[in-house]
């Protein structure tokens, strides 16, 4: 089958090909350029939309905007000619055994499609989304319609993982069980958590039925610090235009939130312990995947009243350093002698801080992540 037409849950469920129909998207180009730097009144046309997109920052953030060109938040978030883009995928099969069937990704013509066949059915679906910076992995989504009108995504049950080359099944799916024929090619979002899923990886877009509208691809500047039209205004007429409740400020101007505010805005995408079904347990490996999380339940950040988040370590607008040893200095700036509360680490009291209290954790075949539960791991926090 090449198109769809099941029955679930009460409605029905159609593909939603939208490949080559996405109003307002950028293709393949990383920002939308909706403002020219020549306009004679660039910043304050009411007419213009709020966002000034990435190129609009720049005119006054050159630095910032092009650091953060190179990281990966830069590149979440692809879609048009899949099957260039992805030409490591063309003529790729997976077989999986929980599904009984191989998976092939098959290029026609620029188009990605992902084929599935277990010898008495075969299903086909054309892909034109993938997610993910590609550091760790690489997911395809395709967009679905329901008879309800509510926004619908199929995550691919097979994702590309970048660090061994090879295809696997995507993180979350192995274990679920097949209950309706859509299954077969992965997992289907809904409502909410289909918003969320292109929300966290575009900085503006709009599932509407079969089109996704409003595409401004990747998480952008404005993802943060939202629309910018204000503040630009506001700059360019003198006025700080910092305060964050002003129409025309900006958000997370330096200085202007708190440690948990901060931390907060970058779990709604990187999780917060509330988003988990359950409370998280130090013993589970996998909450290493969700940084804030183990973050907001170390004593580090417990300890620290106020003075440890996000970008204590991380500078937002650059890709994350990968050299454990440049952390060591901002451990040692609170962790030193001269803490009243604080002995010094008793095994390496100047080096190795990360690689024994935030070390490497693999969460799934391919994947691993620093843990952010800050303290010395025990045996029994290593099962899976």
């Amino acid at each position: 089958m090449s198109l769809w037409n099941w029955k679930v849950g009460g409605g029905v469920i159609v593909l939603a090909f939208v490949a080559g129909a996405i109003i307002g998207s950028v293709g393949l180009k990383k920002n939308s350029h909706l403002v020219s730097s020549s306009d004679s009144d660039t910043w304050s046309n009411p007419l213009q939309p709020a966002y000034i997109d990435d190129v609009g920052c720049a005119q006054c953030h050159p630095g910032q905007v092009a650091d953060h060109a190179g990281s990966g938040h830069a590149q979440t978030f692809h879609s048009g000619d899949l099957a260039e883009q992805f030409e490591m995928l063309r003529d790729r099969s997976f077989r999986d055994e929980e599904r009984g069937g191989t998976f092939t990704f098959r290029a026609e013509g620029r188009q990605l499609v992902a084929e599935f066949e277990n010898g008495t059915r075969r299903e086909r679906l054309p892909i034109p989304f993938a997610l993910g910076s590609g550091t760790h992995a690489t997911t395809l989504i395709s967009l679905l319609t329901s008879e309800s009108g509510e926004p619908t995504v199929l995550e691919h049950r097979v994702s590309y993982f970048a660090t061994d080359r090879r295809l696997g099944v995507t993180p979350g799916q192995a274990g679920l069980i097949e209950a309706e024929p859509v299954d077969c090619l992965g997992r289907v979002y809904r409502g909410r958590e289909a918003t969320n899923c292109i929300g966290c990886h575009t900085t503006t877009a709009k599932i509407r039925g079969r089109e996704l509208n409003d595409v401004r691809a990747n998480v952008g500047c404005e993802s943060c610090h939202g629309p910018g039209r204000g503040h630009a205004a506001a700059m360019e007429a003198n006025r700080p235009g910092h305060e964050i409740s002003s129409d025309k400020g900006i958000r997370l101007a330096k200085g202007t939130v708190s440690s948990a505010e901060e931390i907060q805005l970058c779990g709604k995408c990187h999780r917060t312990p509330e988003m988990l079904p359950a409370p998280p347990s130090i013993a589970d490996p996998k909450i290493a995947r969700f940084q804030p999380v183990g973050l907001l339940n170390s004593k580090c950040y417990k300890r620290a009243e106020g003075r440890l988040r996000c970008t204590t370590c991380h500078d937002p607008h650059r890709t994350v350093d990968r050299v454990s040893e440049n952390y060591v200095a901002t451990c040692l700036a609170c962790h030193s002698q001269s803490d009243a509360g604080d002995k010094l680490c008793p095994q390496s009291p100047k080096e190795k801080c990360v690689s024994c209290h935030m070390p490497e954790v693999e969460v799934h075949p391919g994947i691993s992540f620093h843990d952010h539960w800050i303290r010395v791991r025990q045996p029994a926090d290593e099962r899976h």
